[in-house]
């Protein structure tokens, strides 16, 4: 072989090499560029992938959730107020709701009716019996009328089922009686009462004033003429108990007259009827007053004068212990008791059975058992 330079020869004998190694190179290169974008596309598509996955990842929670969670059904709105729900903070205080405003309107709402009060009595009676007495002695006395006065009170506004609250007097009565077991009065009896001496000489005995005190209640219409039945519904009323019990009582037995049945059952007790008004208005403790007896029970000891004055009424008119006139001052007061709604009804029974140690027999007094 002919004898080639030194350079030359190893020229040819590298050249594949060379050849070579500018192909790897080339497809180096071209695979780092594919590489490249590869990777770009990759990223891009493993971004979205992670939004739309984490996407789904939420939806996917929230129905995990609700599966997992009871569902709470709400009540169906109603027509009645709903209780406000309570919320509270971290520190245990209640967070007021906010009040929404309802809609100003221009409706006056009327003030509440105030109804009478239910009065199961038509008429009522009032009277104050005067009779003889003597200085020291009290009701175990035979005491004998001698002014018998009766004032009937009716309602001016009672509506059909009874209720009422205005009185007013509808007539009068009044007549002076005629003593006889002693028919002298005292001097202390006539200063007390200011009955005289000719008062009574002249005036009819007790069995006719009751002749004409029936005529009267028939002339009303109060009871049925011949039967004495009643033929209203009336009540009598007296300062105390002491007018029908006591005196009405003594004198039919020292007449010998059998009492009607006009004027026999309970009897209403203003005096009582105005200390229990003044107990309920003012509450349950004791009040100035009020007397005990012996059986624990406080009975009141107003005087007319004080019962119209508790009543805010104006002072007593006339005479007092004047038959007529205190029946008169009686008369306002029961009045007054209506007017502020007080039910008028009977609070005290009468006994005409009723009898005394001096009481012997067909009206004989026993002038030793007399205290």
């Amino acid at each position: 072989m002919p004898e080639i330079a030194p350079g030359l020869s190893f020229s040819l004998l590298h050249a594949p090499g060379n050849l070579f190694s500018s192909y790897w190179l080339s497809c180096t290169l071209l695979m780092i560029a594919a590489f490249c974008l590869i990777r770009t596309f990759y990223k891009r598509l493993d971004k979205n992938f992670k939004s739309s996955s984490q996407t789904s990842n939420i939806q996917v929670g929230s129905l995990l959730l609700n599966q997992i969670q009871p569902t709470v059904e709400r009540p169906a709105p109603s027509s009645s107020p709903a209780k406000k729900n309570m919320r509270y903070t971290k520190n245990g205080r209640r967070v007021k709701a906010k009040k929404i405003k309802a809609p100003s309107t221009t409706t006056l709402v009327a003030p509440p009716c105030i109804e009478k009060t239910l009065q199961p009595y038509e008429f009522f009676l009032v009277l104050d019996l005067e009779g003889t007495c003597k200085l020291g002695t009290d009701f175990n006395y035979p005491n004998e009328i001698i002014e018998f006065p009766v004032s009937i009170l009716h309602w001016t506004d009672r509506q059909e089922d009874g209720r009422a609250e205005t009185l007013e007097v509808l007539n009068e009565f009044r007549s002076f009686v005629k003593p006889t077991w002693r028919p002298t009065l005292s001097d202390f009896c006539t200063e007390l009462t200011g009955i005289t001496q000719e008062q009574v000489d002249s005036a009819p005995h007790f069995l006719e004033v009751l002749n004409k005190l029936e005529a009267f209640l028939v002339k009303n219409g109060l009871i049925e003429e011949g039967t004495k039945k009643r033929l209203r519904r009336f009540c009598w009323c007296s300062d105390g108990p002491w007018d029908i019990r006591d005196f009405f009582v003594k004198q039919c037995f020292i007449s010998q007259v059998e009492m009607p049945s006009w004027i026999q059952g309970d009897v209403l007790d203003v005096r009582f009827a105005v200390q229990h008004w003044v107990n309920s208005e003012t509450g349950p403790h004791t009040k100035p007053g009020l007397s005990k007896i012996s059986n624990g029970v406080r009975r009141p000891s107003l005087n007319i004068s004080a019962q119209l004055k508790i009543l805010g009424l104006p002072a007593f008119e006339g005479r007092q212990h004047s038959g007529i006139d205190d029946t008169r001052n009686i008369a306002k007061i029961v009045t007054e008791l209506a007017r502020r709604g007080v039910r008028l009804v009977p609070n005290t029974t009468i006994y005409p059975g009723r009898r005394w140690r001096w009481m012997g027999k067909h009206g004989q007094i026993l002038e030793d058992c007399i205290p």
